[in-house]
């Protein structure tokens, strides 16, 4: 894929191939493995895109939005497994990354990927599912993995 960039406006969902750019960008890393502060982290799985997740990652960035600051709990305190649960997604395993004013994905990817703590959710072998909203400023990636029936 070229080196494109992609830089959503405000409620616009990502297309497909905005989609595949950042699922590519992502499962580049976790193919390969890397380093999360002092933790090696293997290589891991691919993760699909998954539209509930993108559902749930849209709300929380609004929210941040209006908030105008970074926090991993919604209204009410909710953390993410509730805000998730909420949108319906029965899962097994969960995670978020935030980002605040990066202009284009590969931007927060790399903010990311230099915070251990985010790095290794990025890298979480668990995960099977992801998305990415961008409202305004403010960046939400939400990782999933379904619970089995």
């Amino acid at each position: 894929m070229s080196s494109l960039v992609f830089v959503f406006l405000s409620f616009i969902q990502p297309d497909l191939d905005q989609q595949e750019y950042m699922l590519q960008a992502v499962n580049n890393v976790r193919a390969r493995g890397c380093k999360c502060g002092d933790t090696i982290m293997r290589p891991a799985e691919p993760v699909v895109w998954n539209e509930t997740l993108y559902s749930s990652a849209k709300s929380h960035a609004k929210y941040l939005r209006s908030k105008r600051r970074l926090t991993h709990y919604g209204r009410n305190g909710e953390d993410i497994g509730t805000r998730i649960t909420k949108t319906g997604y029965k899962w097994k395993v969960v995670g978020e990354n935030l980002g605040e004013g990066q202009k284009t994905f590969k931007e927060v990817l790399w903010d990311w990927l230099e915070s251990p703590s985010h790095c290794k959710m990025l890298m979480n072998p668990k995960v099977e599912e992801m998305a990415v909203a961008r409202i305004g400023n403010y960046w939400v990636q939400h990782f999933g993995k379904k619970a089995k029936r």
